[in-house]
């Protein structure tokens, strides 16, 4: 049966879980984006279905974070039109931006967090900002907290834990809000193969959730066995959108895989491979 990635009811990542909501939740139709110096995107059509899990992929430079900007409105583009959660880019004023990020996750390669402050402080910093009242943002902290496996470290502070833990207490602190849609922009590239399995699975546990997730990486390993739809970049452009026909094995592990270099069908390898497919 033809596919068409996103039109179809979105699924979690076996595709078992039931039919979520039809619903393109992020569009960007025909996206240009220029700075002083450079074009970063050109062209830029892309839709993601309410409760997807899209992996965008390619080199350094390629247009990942641009892509990732523009769906948070931290940019704006050039030409064209950018859409999510029915909120559109030419219309956006700062209101309606705060509005909208309260729909929104952030994870960072780099963590981000506030050196300062207790893992639990961490967390609960995301709620504090937009006015949640004291008791219910102890109950969402204890809550997400206990999702990443970090509630008996809670008082502990981000030096005295690993990078692999402080990059789960970042996610706790992006899905503190419950948000839609959870951005992670190369939120493995600091860390070793076990570690980086560890967060991507998190990232999966959401995804079943019911939040859309998009995931940029540079690592052909990730991509090979985790990818299921996988968007190529390269120049600032799309050269590559695919959905994987068969089920992403979930169980395999990343460090097995990586450093290979065997291609696999149904997931090209390099941009180069991507480009002449």
């Amino acid at each position: 049966m033809q596919r068409n990635s996103t039109t179809e009811k979105a699924r979690g990542p076996r595709g078992g879980a039931g039919p979520l909501e039809e619903r393109v939740i992020i569009s960007l139709n025909h996206v240009n984006l220029s700075y002083p110096d450079q074009v970063a995107l050109k062209d830029i059509t892309l839709k993601v279905a309410n409760g997807e899990f899209l992996c965008l992929t390619g080199p350094s430079g390629a247009g990942k974070s641009s892509i990732l900007r523009l769906i948070s409105m931290d940019a704006f583009p050039t030409r064209g039109q950018v859409r999510v959660r029915g909120m559109l880019s030419s219309t956006m004023n700062r209101k309606r931006i705060a509005l909208l990020r309260r729909e929104i996750g952030f994870v960072f390669q780099d963590f981000r967090l506030l050196e300062d402050r207790s893992i639990y402080d961490n967390v609960a910093f995301a709620q504090l900002v937009i006015g949640v009242p004291g008791r219910q943002i102890a109950e969402n902290v204890t809550r997400v907290l206990n999702q990443v496996g970090l509630w008996d470290k809670r008082h502990r502070y981000p030096r005295q834990i690993s990078g692999g833990e402080q990059q789960r207490v970042a996610i706790a602190r992006a899905m503190v809000n419950s948000p839609k849609i959870l951005l992670a922009d190369e939120p493995t590239g600091n860390l070793d193969p076990v570690t980086a399995q560890e967060i991507i699975d998190l990232l999966f546990k959401f995804n079943d959730a019911g939040t859309c997730v998009i995931f940029s990486t540079h690592d052909h390993a990730i991509v090979k066995t985790f990818g299921r739809r996988v968007v190529v970049l390269e120049g600032g452009a799309i050269v590559s959108d695919r959905t994987r026909e068969d089920q992403v094995d979930r169980s395999a592990r990343l460090e097995d895989r990586m450093y290979r270099a065997e291609p696999e069908r149904g997931i090209h390898r390099t941009t180069e491979e991507f480009s002449h497919a």
